[in-house]
């Protein structure tokens, strides 16, 4: 019970904190901040990957409604993400690392790991976030400067508020 009500706060602290970024701060065409992905990559290990893809599909929902995007293109773009999140985190973390886990975070992979692993995710979200809102291919070199900069700006912020969210509470 307790570890369903932490994934509920985490839930619903991610999205406000998305919601308060992409409505109140304007970071022109060039930045796409997207701090709601963190919910996703820091779910449970043992979590199935039907309720992932619930997971996902919710707060995609619920970013494209309360910050007045397109719907589902935010949608679209976690959905693809979290069906990557097994695999990526199997290729980042050891072997051993599955057993003694029970929430992939900064505290529980050090910082290269977990910086590694959100980088690999946020390229996966990106890139087909920005496939999706081109409608194809045929803009992405125009679109390359827009993944580099958002990547690396929501590299960054993820690491930043995973720390200061998470990893100060558990030490």
């Amino acid at each position: 019970m307790k570890l369903r009500g932490s994934i509920l706060i985490s839930f619903f602290s991610l999205l406000l904190v998305q919601i308060i970024l992409s409505g109140l701060v304007d970071f022109g065409p060039l930045l796409f901040i997207a701090v709601y992905p963190l919910f996703i990559f820091t779910l449970p290990i043992n979590t199935p990957v039907n309720k992932i893809l619930l997971w996902a599909f919710a707060m995609g929902i619920a970013v494209d409604y309360f910050t007045n995007s397109i719907m589902g293109l935010n949608t679209s773009a976690l959905l693809i993400m979290a069906l990557f999140q097994p695999l990526i985190f199997k290729a980042v973390s050891r072997k051993g690392d599955l057993e003694n886990q029970i929430r992939p975070g900064l505290a529980q992979l050090g910082f290269t790991k977990f910086a590694l692993y959100a980088l690999i995710m946020l390229v996966i979200h990106h890139v087909f976030f920005s496939m999706v809102e081109s409608m194809g291919f045929t803009h992405f070199i125009y679109n390359l400067p827009r993944l580099f900069i958002s990547i690396a700006v929501n590299t960054f912020l993820i690491i930043l508020v995973e720390y200061g969210l998470f990893y100060k509470l558990m030490r």
